[in-house]
């Protein structure tokens, strides 16, 4: 195993932050800032969302995501249980949970998931998301259909 520096682990939780925070803030370009340039992006896998697979489509998806009439309008994205595998001194897998909260009407739990296994890099902009996978809990979709 690579050891990461505190700094490292510390800029990390704070990506998997923003990448909650930029969403409520329908902040798209922020978003945006949160992964890799286009020519390195990795992809974004979800069964709620399908797949995108080019930077340029994570951008359009997100967005239409935080726009008018997008998903994620009223909703808070929290990350929980932040588990950080360090893979080389640029590179590492983050897994954490997530939670949707309604917040622009009676509050209330719209989804929970888990983000699986996430990679990250290093670099000159700081620690970046590459690829993530989205697992999102089964009790979504009963919800979704009830």
């Amino acid at each position: 195993m690579h050891p990461l520096t505190a700094t490292d682990i510390a800029e990390i939780q704070n990506l998997v932050a923003l990448y909650g925070l930029t969403t409520d803030n329908a902040d798209a370009d922020a978003f945006m800032r949160t992964w890799v340039e286009p020519a390195e992006f990795g992809g974004y896998d979800s069964g709620a969302f399908g797949q995108i697979d080019t930077w340029q489509q994570m951008y359009e998806f997100e967005r239409h995501h935080v726009g008018p009439g997008g998903m994620a309008n009223g909703k808070r994205h929290l990350a929980m249980n932040i588990a950080i595998e360090p893979v080389s001194a640029t590179e590492a897998h983050v897994t954490n949970d997530l939670i949707v909260l309604e917040v622009a009407e009676v509050p209330h739990v719209v989804a929970s998931g888990r983000y699986d296994r996430s990679v990250v890099v290093k670099t000159a902009q700081g620690w970046r998301f590459k690829r993530r996978t989205l697992k999102v809990d089964a009790g979504f979709f009963k919800q979704a259909g009830a």
